[in-house]
């Protein structure tokens, strides 16, 4: 079965890119793995699809269509000379335009390569690219940047926020970074004995009582008597 040049979209663009700042007298694996960052096996499998597009000669030398190909008035030239020299009639026939269904453009190569499914998906994405032959959408190929998480080095973990038990106050310092107030022994025991899957508020009320030191034994008698009587403390 024919087999059919797979080259990755970034490393597509990558490699032109190197090619305008300056062609490189031959294009070896170790080349190509310094231009894509990558290491010696990956980038001797880009050997033999260049060569099958006839962007290298044998002698891994650039040819006269590397040229046109990294010019960006002939890129376009370039990418249709590739397409009728590599790819048979009958799928130029079926899928000529860049908005093929790139899913029916692999089920074509999966069943005249044989192939498995990624190999045929990349060897669609590879025809589409090329039918496509515009630079206007190399953007695609940005790379997207890593989240903050994966950003984070291993074993560091996120923080996490401190529990703050119910009737305490969070306060922001000037830095945004949350202060929190610890509960006290007593405060702690009322939140253990909260039911489980949710909390229950309460209210707690501080009295405060200034007796003059000229008060009689009779008037502090029933100042007590009288908090008895309209406040009832709980035994």
């Amino acid at each position: 079965m024919k087999g059919y040049p797979k080259i990755p979209r970034a490393n597509w663009f990558a490699i032109r890119e190197r090619f305008k700042s300056k062609p490189p007298g031959e294009v070896t694996a170790s080349y190509l793995a310094s231009v894509l960052s990558i290491n010696l096996p990956s980038a001797k499998n880009l050997i033999s699809p260049l060569k099958a597009l006839g962007l290298i000669g044998e002698d891994n030398r650039p040819t006269d269509l590397a040229f046109d190909w990294r010019h960006d008035d002939t890129y376009s030239e370039a990418c249709h000379r590739m397409l009728d020299a590599t790819y048979p009639q009958e799928l130029r026939d079926l899928f000529s335009q860049p908005d093929s269904s790139p899913q029916a453009v692999a089920t074509w190569f999966s069943r005249h390569t044989r192939g498995g499914d990624a190999a045929s998906k990349a060897n669609a994405a590879m025809y589409l690219l090329l039918l496509e032959a515009d630079l206007s959408k190399k953007e695609l190929t940005k790379v997207r940047k890593p989240s903050a998480a994966e950003q984070r080095p291993a074993g560091l973990k996120a923080a996490v926020p401190k529990f703050t038990p119910p009737g305490k106050s969070v306060r922001q310092a000037t830095n945004s970074k949350p202060v929190v107030n610890h509960p006290t022994d007593l405060e702690a025991a009322e939140v253990a004995q909260q039911p489980k899957g949710g909390f229950s508020p309460k209210l707690h009320v501080d009295i405060q009582i200034h007796i003059s030191p000229d008060s009689s034994a009779e008037q502090i008698d029933k100042i007590f008597e009288s908090m008895a009587k309209h406040l009832p403390l709980k035994g």
